[in-house]
């Protein structure tokens, strides 16, 4: 992305900085893949409850609510669930308050911006490898904990 020159910021403290991608910028942005395999990983231990995530979150796929029965928890979303019969985190109760981290997974596109934001590191972006099981081929072999 183009920024403005660092002597004209100094002049405008107020200037916007970041001006936005050209058309060439945007063709190349937008066939970015964000089907990478990497998920949004949530510990609800390293919360802060500052609210970094949920204000950089793009889509509104995050909310800290207190814990409820789901059909209560779905009508304090930030963003209304389009498809009530896609799962939903909840994640443990936060140290604070004993809130829950909820996230619409439907809504999530992996973006990262979350756990860039976070400054306890309590989202994280981990690879995520789904293994498919399919007739006549050997089980994995399991590692005991």
């Amino acid at each position: 992305m183009t920024h403005v020159d660092l002597e004209k910021r100094f002049k405008e403290l107020s200037l916007e900085v970041e001006l936005g991608f050209d058309h060439a910028q945007t063709a190349r942005e937008v066939e970015r893949c964000l089907n990478c395999d990497i998920q949004t990983v949530f510990t609800a231990a390293k919360c802060i409850e500052c609210d970094a995530c949920i204000d950089i979150c793009p889509l509104s796929c995050l909310t800290i609510a207190p814990d409820a029965p789901e059909d209560v928890l779905r009508t304090k979303l930030s963003a209304p669930a389009i498809h009530p019969d896609q799962a939903l985190y909840a994640s443990k109760a936060l140290p604070q308050t004993g809130r829950l981290m909820l996230k619409d997974e439907d809504l999530c596109v992996h973006c990262g911006l979350c756990a860039e934001r976070c400054p306890t590191a309590a989202w994280d972006m981990q690879k995520f490898e789904l293994n498919i099981m399919y007739a006549g081929s050997p089980a994995p072999a399991l590692v005991a904990a």
